[in-house]
C-alpha cells in the first residue's frame, strides 16, 4: 500500500510514517511507476504503527520503541519479558505518580500560604 493509504488507516500523518521509516521500524519496498519511484508498504506495518502507538500511550519513548519494535518484528518477547517489561513501565509511572502527588501537594500548600498571607 502507498504511504497516503497507510497513514489513513492508521491515523497518522505520512511525515510520522516516513519518521518511522528511517528509524528501521517499517517494512516497505520500493516500485517503479513511469519515471517515478513509490515507496510500497507491507501490511504488517498496520500493526506495528499500533504497536508504537500502543507504547507511546504506555510511556515509552521512541527511542525505547525502537528497540521493542525492532525486537518485536525480529521475532518477539517471551510472556515473562513481556512481563518484565510492562512491570519496570509500571514502576516508572508509580514513582512518576508519586512525584506529581508530591507537587500537587506542595502547590496546594503554597496556595494556602499565599491565602492566608492576603486574607483572600
Amino acid at each position: 500500500m502507498l504511504i497516503s493509504q497507510l497513514a489513513k488507516i492508521t491515523n497518522s500523518t505520512k511525515d510520522t510514517i516516513r519518521h518511522y521509516e528511517q528509524l528501521g521500524l517499517l517494512i516497505c519496498s520500493q516500485r517503479q511507476a513511469g519515471s517515478r519511484v513509490y515507496k510500497e508498504y507491507a501490511e504488517e506495518n498496520i500493526e506495528i504503527i499500533q504497536t508504537i502507538k500502543n507504547g507511546k500511550f504506555m510511556g515509552f519513548s521512541l527511542k525505547e520503541l525502537t528497540v521493542l519494535v525492532k525486537t518485536y518484528i525480529a521475532g518477539g518477547y517471551s510472556a515473562e519479558q513481556q512481563v518484565s517489561l510492562f512491570s519496570h513501565q509500571l514502576a516508572l509511572i508509580d514513582k512518576k505518580l508519586k512525584e506529581l502527588s508530591e507537587v500537587k501537594n506542595y502547590i496546594e500548600q503554597k496556595i494556602k500560604r499565599i491565602e492566608r498571607q492576603n486574607k483572600l
